[in-house]
């Protein structure tokens, strides 16, 4: 099983499009034992699309803070499970608890902040004309 969490400064990164990488985990589901941890970032760097680049890392489960409903709507059409609501804590420590099931988890932290990560911000901000260029690599 291979897990993938949004990291910053070896955290969970509370918002999935703006972390400094990607950390995949490795486990031994049958032993619940981290097998290996890797932190990798596309080579365009890390923005709103992201999202397809985490997917082709081969990932069952991503376990993150706050995620915007496009990239969710991408994991779930590629099956893999999202968690969100995740605490800021180190990446061991989460895939740990999640091993043991004492993960807990709040609400979405995309959702209350509407402006961050859904809504007509997003919309313009990753999608629309003027704006393709901040997405897509540029920079």
């Amino acid at each position: 099983m291979k897990i993938a969490i949004p990291t910053i400064n070896g955290k969970l990164c509370p918002h999935f499009g703006h972390c400094e990488t990607f950390s995949f985990i490795e486990i031994d589901e049958e032993t619940k034992k981290i097998l290996k941890i890797e932190e990798k970032q596309p080579e365009e760097g890390i923005s709103c699309q992201s999202a397809s680049w985490v997917a082709n890392q081969g990932v069952d489960l991503i376990l993150a803070g706050g995620m915007g409903g496009r990239p969710m709507m991408l994991f779930a059409q590629n099956n893999i499970k999202v968690v969100t609501g995740c605490k800021e804590i180190e990446i061991e420590k989460i895939v740990e608890m999640f091993l043991e099931d004492t993960l807990e988890t709040g609400e979405n932290s995309c959702g209350s902040e509407g402006h961050h990560c859904h809504g007509h911000s997003e919309e313009h901000h990753c999608h629309g004309h003027s704006e393709n260029h901040h997405c897509h690599g540029h920079h």
